[in-house]
């Protein structure tokens, strides 16, 4: 928790400069130090600090000078000023000024350590506010979208019913045109994909609701393998190699349909990246550690770029030329409904490598993401 955090300390008296780096930089914390207003306002200037340490008074100016400058530059930043042991005055102006608590000379390592735990931990719940912020704003345009597209399937719904009725009846009348029918077939195609691409708008918008059951997961990955080559007819395809040691618990308690449905993606993003043959490697595992199951697929083909590695999981971003690149926003979605997370890698065979991680066996209520 302390590697993250970056402190600027700002103090003319060499000793206890170098007290405080010391200190700090023992606990782990990321320090920079230096002794005038100036040469603070170039360092926040050029990078940012989560928190500010100010002597009140320095050689070029004091803290009434500082502090608003720190706060335009970082403003979510935590400014603690120095003052005289007697100086209690001193103290109410700087806290009036925007600084966020005071130290007394001499510092005492005790209390310097309690106020910088204090502005971790404050950096962490902001963290959290700002992520369940995020959350709800995105859940709430989730549910705008989702209704919107609701509507627009059930209303399309008749028309593309129509549409195929009409194309059924002028292809009849073209069977001798063999031009002309091919092109009604491609409108019907054109027309299959349009209604895919509302039905997947629309599941990816919907909330997730769970149904958690006991689920095998070794015969779920060979079931779904099997489905996925007698779907789509595959000719030559790539190797399977189901990778389960014996020390994994092979019971999860999951909504297995909706696992599926992400080792179903998964799998298929596979096979379309590997190269002669495969193999495609679906491996179980688990972290007693960080106490999570999880489930990897990994291909011998191009992988990720690394600066695609985010962007792939943002709804309608896809590299295949096919695709409405919704797959893995789904996956993700579900992963993280059973209070896990779908992240991406380097496979061993140079290709990519998604893994799942799900928290085991927790019977715990439905979440909705």
């Amino acid at each position: 928790m302390s590697s993250s955090f970056s402190i600027l300390i700002v103090e003319d008296d060499d000793d206890a400069r170098s007290n405080m780096e010391d200190i700090l930089s023992l606990d782990g914390y990321e320090t920079a130090a230096v002794s005038h207003c100036l040469p603070a306002v170039r360092a926040i200037e050029d990078r940012q600090f989560d928190a500010v340490i100010v002597d009140w008074k320095l050689p070029d100016g004091d803290g009434s000078e500082l502090i608003p400058v720190i706060k335009r530059e970082l403003p979510n930043s935590p400014v603690v000023v120095i003052t005289g042991m007697r100086e209690f005055d001193t103290a109410v102006t700087a806290l009036r000024n925007g600084a966020y608590d005071f130290l007394s000379k001499p510092i005492n390592p005790d209390a310097l350590r309690g106020l910088i735990h204090r502005m971790v931990e404050r950096k962490n719940h902001l963290a959290k506010i700002e992520s369940a912020q995020a959350q709800l704003v995105a859940s709430e345009r989730l549910a705008a979208i989702g209704q919107m597209v609701a509507g627009l399937a059930h209303e399309s719904r008749n028309a593309f019913q129509r549409s195929h009725a009409c194309l059924a009846e002028l292809s009849l009348d073209v069977q001798q045109m063999p031009d002309s029918l091919k092109l009604v077939q491609k409108i019907q195609k054109a027309l299959d994909d349009l209604n895919l691409l509302l039905e997947e708008v629309r599941n990816y918008a919907a909330p997730i609701m769970l149904e958690r059951r006991e689920c095998e997961m070794h015969l779920l990955v060979e079931e779904t393998w099997q489905e996925i080559l007698d779907a789509k007819r595959i000719e030559n395809p790539p190797e399977l190699v189901l990778i389960n040691p014996p020390d994994v618990p092979p019971v999860w308690f999951v909504d297995g349909n909706r696992v599926r449905q992400i080792v179903r993606n998964l799998i298929e993003n596979a096979i379309f990246a590997c190269v002669e043959n495969g193999p495609v490697i679906v491996e179980l595992g688990h972290d007693e550690t960080e106490s999570m199951l999880w489930l990897s697929v990994s291909d011998n083909g191009a992988g990720v770029a690394e600066e695609n590695r985010q962007e792939i999981f943002t709804p309608f971003f896809t590299t295949k030329t096919k695709g409405t690149g919704l797959g893995l926003a789904i996956s993700r979605r579900i992963a993280q409904a059973h209070g896990g997370f779908l992240t991406v890698g380097d496979s061993v065979q140079g290709g990519a490598k998604f893994t799942i991680s799900i928290p085991p066996y927790q019977k715990r209520s439905s979440r909705k993401i």
